[in-house]
């Protein structure tokens, strides 16, 4: 089962793409708008590792579910009700993390936003640029 990548509903990069000083200067941030970026990433970490934990213990009691014997097809529908209600509240709160983010970026902003993310897949689809980097990264990408 693991961790699927979902859609990104909004389309923007996960990890702390705003440290990244060409990322900072093509989009023009302000060191308030970086301060409220961080701000909010530093507000709903707790809560996403609680909800990672219990995506990732959901996870568990449903395999655990199906591995049984004898088979008990309740069982695991009932493990898989609560995998998905645990993966639904942590996709619903990135979203609402997306919605803060999104608020503190103007119409420009978010556009080229967008833009990089769209050019960085291209670029990765293609092999990436000479040197191995993506504009705006470091070696470990946008979620180093």
């Amino acid at each position: 089962m693991g961790d699927p990548p979902m859609g990104r509903p909004m389309g923007i990069p996960m990890g702390r793409w705003w440290e990244r000083p060409k990322v900072v200067e093509q989009l023009g941030l302000t060191a308030e708008q970086t301060q409220k970026l961080e701000a909010i990433t530093l507000d709903q970490a707790r809560t996403m590792v609680d909800l990672k934990g219990a995506v990732e213990k959901a996870e568990i009691d449903l395999r655990a579910a199906s591995d049984a014997d004898p088979f008990n097809t309740t069982h695991v529908r009932d493990a898989f009700g609560v995998f998905l209600q645990a993966r639904t509240k942590l996709e619903t709160q990135r979203f609402e993390m997306l919605l803060k983010t999104r608020e503190v970026l103007t119409a420009d902003q978010w556009r080229k936003l967008r833009d990089l993310l769209r050019e960085r897949r291209m670029e990765k689809g293609k092999g990436g640029p000479p040197g191995g980097e993506d504009p705006g990264r470091g070696p470990g990408g946008w979620d180093e």
